[in-house]
């Protein structure tokens, strides 16, 4: 009694299973179907999509050149503002360090450089036995800065108050006999003395001074006032009597 069902059964899966293959195979010609009613529509978009692209190309390479061009001038214009930029920045540099120097300046002013005061002078020939109270005079002017000394009369004029350095070298012939001075205005400030009449020989007699002096004051070397002198003062290419004075202070 129970094959019966078993036959059916088998038929039902038979058929099921067959019509699992016969809906694949609807399904594929359907698909197929649609495929083939769409190929029309897509070939057209084909053509269209060539359109497009042949349009694009055509905007691309306008757009290509004008670009082109408009980098060109945007790359000109963009080195124009840097180069002017930078000129800009230079600019404020140099300004900014002119206002430091002019600022510095102010607050730290350069002092004014004083004229030098010097002079150096020899006799240019011997002195003829002088008498008593003679200002010797040292004629030839070698060295004469700020114009202090004046070689025709052997006398220094201060130019301004200061501390001065003197100095008088006094050649001495064989035998001769005497002593010197320095002279600011009427006042003796320093005297040397020589003293070879006993021998014949030559000799160098030097005096150095330091003095305070003011402006206009006269400062000069000359023969003692009352001693009397013996013998010349020589003076040549062997040897030079000679007057020094330069301001060290004032």
């Amino acid at each position: 009694s129970d094959k019966p069902n078993t036959i059916e059964t088998d038929d039902s899966r038979l058929d099921r299973i067959e019509e699992m293959i016969t809906n694949p195979n609807e399904r594929i010609r359907t698909l197929e179907n649609i495929i083939i009613n769409q190929k029309p529509d897509i070939l057209n978009l084909k053509i269209k999509n060539r359109v497009h692209e042949r349009k694009f190309w055509r905007v691309s390479q306008i757009l290509g050149r004008s670009s082109q061009t408009m980098a060109t001038k945007v790359v000109g214009s963009y080195a124009n503002d840097l180069k002017n930029s930078k000129i800009q920045e230079k600019h404020e540099v140099l300004v900014k360090k002119k206002r430091l120097l002019e600022g510095s300046m102010v607050t730290t002013p350069v002092p004014t450089q004083k004229a030098v005061t010097a002079f150096y002078a020899y006799m240019s020939k011997s002195e003829n036995i002088p008498g008593t109270h003679h200002t010797l005079i040292f004629d030839t002017a070698i060295t004469n800065e700020n114009n202090g000394y004046h070689p025709f009369s052997g006398i220094f004029i201060a130019p301004e108050k200061g501390i001065y350095v003197f100095s008088f070298s006094i050649r001495l012939e064989c035998h001769s006999y005497g002593p010197y001075e320095l002279v600011k205005n009427s006042q003796v400030v320093g005297v040397v003395f020589s003293d070879i009449r006993q021998v014949c020989l030559q000799d160098q007699i030097t005096g150095t001074m330091v003095i305070t002096a003011n402006k206009g004051d006269d400062i000069y070397v000359r023969t003692h006032a009352t001693t009397s002198h013996i013998g010349l003062i020589p003076s040549d290419d062997n040897g030079r009597s000679s007057f020094a004075g330069w301001l060290i202070l004032n």
